[in-house]
């Protein structure tokens, strides 16, 4: 064995450098103290990066949650907001309809009014007007069938009412190839 110079030691010498003791472990109780008093004084630092003080586990499963928090908000507003646009939908084809069935019903009795008083006017001018007011009357009443056997197929009162129009010359008249052709007259 040599001595850090490089001269040989001793028997002696080596005898004592076998008798010392060899180092022991401190433990890592010791350890620990000893970063925590160092940290507290300021002499050492925490490794790694820190953001808004704290540690990146931390701070990621911050933005997870964040993330998650953002996406569940709109996956609620967007099914919350589809609901009520279905609700809103509905409701106005519903009232749609009840308008369309309220103009029906204004139009039927300012029709029979409308015939009420043509039958009270007596023709005295002479110059087809009544003729005039029948024709029109029927072509009305053939095209209302029409609708409302379009509208209720099974309906037997528009569909005769339309079959027994059909025949007429305002239910349909033959043009030039011989084709039926509907002809409404105003």
């Amino acid at each position: 064995m040599q001595d850090s110079d490089g001269t040989e030691l001793s028997a002696a010498e080596r005898a004592a450098f076998a008798a010392l003791t060899s180092e022991r472990d401190s433990g890592a109780l010791l350890e620990e103290r000893t970063v925590r008093a160092l940290r507290r004084r300021g002499l050492l630092r925490v490794a790694g990066h820190r953001w808004f003080g704290l540690r990146p586990p931390y701070w990621l499963t911050g933005i997870a949650a964040a993330a998650a928090l953002f996406v569940s908000g709109v996956t609620v507003g967007q099914w919350l907001g589809s609901h009520a646009v279905a609700g809103r939908l509905v409701q106005a084809q519903q009232q749609t309809a009840l308008q369309a069935a309220a103009t029906v019903q204004r139009a039927g009795s300012a029709y029979v009014n409308a015939l009420t008083a043509l039958a009270e006017v007596a023709d005295s001018s002479g110059d087809g007007a009544l003729d005039q007011g029948r024709e029109a009357a029927l072509a009305t009443l053939y095209a209302a069938a029409y609708e409302l056997s379009q509208l209720a197929p099974e309906d037997p009162i528009a569909v005769t009412i339309r079959e027994r129009l059909a025949g007429t010359e305002l239910g349909g008249r033959a043009d030039a190839a011989g084709q039926l052709r509907q002809v409404v007259w105003f």
